[in-house]
């Protein structure tokens, strides 16, 4: 592993732009720092250190693919990080993440504690920044679970039928299903954005005789079902209101969504790289995390096509990649189960299909493979008109 960051890397900001009358020392400044500082990639290796680091965790940085995982204990029980990944939080987030305590190894083998900060970087690839504090003698700060280890305000569930959850529990109802329920779930797919009142208008009550009042209740009564002891007139901590629109508070609120969506690309970028060992842990999160389409309970909704196509699609690629894997450690039983979610997944899609039959021919399952294909070409059939370009004969050979 590097020792230093490559100072040729990303675009830096020339020092005239900083006030600077003399260029700026970056390689100079990174290895002098006090704190220790640790750059990670998109897989979560670690691909830079500086000399505040190395003294801080010793030999421990030698490793050969050393990721922040095998430093800081992501996902390891009895950790502050035994549901997370430090990386994967920092690219979910523009903002930096608050500081948390953790054990580490240190250069004598004994371990120490150090306070851990990441924000994530813009380059042209994903990367983040870890900042490293030894811990001092007499600091009492809380240790483990700070609040955005315990999960944001608001837990969204979108991937399925909708669910909410606060930290007091489930907030369910007949009001999802309502208007107010339906504004949520319209903010949910535009949460990137300020959605203007008119759009809402528009595209949720499409009534000449609605009018702003009308977005304006729904959203009230959105807000009081969300904190149902919100004072009076209070500041809403999940929906807010910016340049004549709403907008959700993305810093207060978990999305399963955004959640798959990190593990799935990280997983995908780990098996375009070759690394397998990074691939999986990744992806599994991300096949348990994808429980169904978009906003199930919407379906026919046009605005939330956009949104469950493109998640269904990295699904889609999430099951092949874990399917890839174990096909390649001849793990058989597993690579069927993730073929036959995908198979399900994209019904009409004749080469997930083709790779389910193939595989059930290769086990020897060949009524099972004959029901399948069986299926398959009714369903096609009925969508279609014709049957599938889809054949059982020749399958048992492949694989």
């Amino acid at each position: 592993m590097s020792s230093t960051i490559n100072s040729g890397q990303g675009v830096r900001p020339r020092a005239a732009d900083l006030g600077y009358r003399q260029p700026v020392p970056y390689r100079a400044v990174f290895e002098c720092l006090p704190s220790g500082i640790l750059v990670i990639d998109a897989h979560g290796r670690v691909t830079g250190a500086n000399s505040c680091a190395h003294r801080l965790l010793g030999d421990a940085l030698d490793h050969e693919r050393l990721r922040c995982c095998h430093l800081l204990g992501c996902r390891r029980a009895g950790t502050p990080l035994a549901d997370h990944c430090v990386t994967e939080l920092a690219l979910g987030r523009s903002e930096a993440l608050p500081e948390i305590r953790v054990e580490v190894p240190s250069s004598d083998g004994s371990g120490s504690s150090v306070w851990v900060t990441a924000k994530r970087i813009a380059e042209k690839e994903p990367a983040v920044i870890l900042q490293l504090r030894p811990g001092v003698v007499g600091d009492r700060r809380r240790r483990t679970e700070p609040h955005w280890m315990m999960g944001r305000q608001l837990r969204v569930y979108t991937l399925g039928r909708t669910r909410l959850e606060s930290g007091e529990g489930p907030l369910a109802g007949e009001w999802l299903s309502h208007r107010p329920g339906e504004v949520l779930k319209y903010l949910i797919c535009e949460r990137s954005r300020v959605v203007p009142i008119e759009e809402l208008l528009e595209t949720l009550w499409q009534s000449g005789r609605a009018a702003p009042t009308n977005v304006r209740q729904a959203v009230h009564t959105l807000r009081d079902r969300l904190e149902p002891k919100r004072a009076k007139h209070g500041q809403s901590s999940f929906v807010s209101v910016r340049r004549g629109g709403y907008e959700l508070e993305l810093a207060n609120i978990w999305f399963d969504a955004d959640d798959f969506e990190v593990s799935a690309r990280m997983g995908l970028a780990s098996m375009q790289a070759g690394d397998a060992e990074a691939a999986e842990p990744a992806l599994t999160r991300a096949s348990a995390l994808y429980r169904g389409d978009f906003l199930a309970d919407e379906p026919y909704a046009e605005w939330a096509f956009a949104e469950r196509d493109r998640l269904r699609d990295l699904a889609s690629k999430v099951l092949r990649a874990l399917a890839e894997l174990k096909l390649a450690t001849n793990d058989l039983d597993l690579a069927s189960d993730h073929l036959q979610r995908l198979a399900e997944l994209e019904p009409y899609d004749l080469d997930a299909q083709r790779e389910l039959l193939a595989l059930m021919m290769r086990r020897g399952r060949h009524a099972e493979a004959h029901r399948r294909y069986e299926i398959v070409r009714r369903r096609y059939r009925r969508a279609f008109g014709e049957d599938p370009d889809l054949a059982l004969a020749g399958l048992s050979g492949k694989g």
